[in-house]
């Protein structure tokens, strides 16, 4: 077998992994769960992952800007995400794994000022985990 084929078949078993890992959880936001309270700003319903800006401010008053991931919109749609109840403009407390990069987060649930609690997928986060 020559060195181009072993290559080839190499590159075609670890493909899977290399491109996995982009995609992964761990690479991006820790174990550590956080709650943030504030305004959604810059909503974007798009793959691979929608995601929001949350404007919320520190205890010295000052506005910051955290970016908020979620699943990608045709996971979020076969879960029954409701598109509806997050918008620009909306005010909610957000709970969520915290990002390896400064004021980014892992969507977990968001609370509406009504009380309403919206999650990606019943199975994927749990406030009594």
């Amino acid at each position: 077998m020559c060195l181009f084929t072993r290559g080839m078949i190499f590159f075609i078993l670890f493909l899977p992994f290399l491109v996995s890992a982009h995609h992964s959880v761990a690479l991006n936001f820790t174990q550590e769960v956080v709650a943030i309270e504030g305004k959604i700003k810059d909503i974007k319903w798009i793959n691979p992952h929608a995601s929001f800006i949350l404007e919320t401010r520190n205890q010295s008053g000052e506005v910051e800007e955290w970016l908020i991931e979620l699943l990608a919109v045709i996971a979020l749609r076969r879960s029954g995400f409701n598109f509806d109840a997050l918008t620009d403009g909306t005010y909610i407390k957000l709970t969520g794994r915290n990002g390896i990069k400064p004021y980014t987060m892992r969507f977990g649930e968001a609370i509406l000022s009504d009380g309403t609690s919206i999650t990606e997928n019943a199975f994927f986060y749990r406030r009594d985990l």
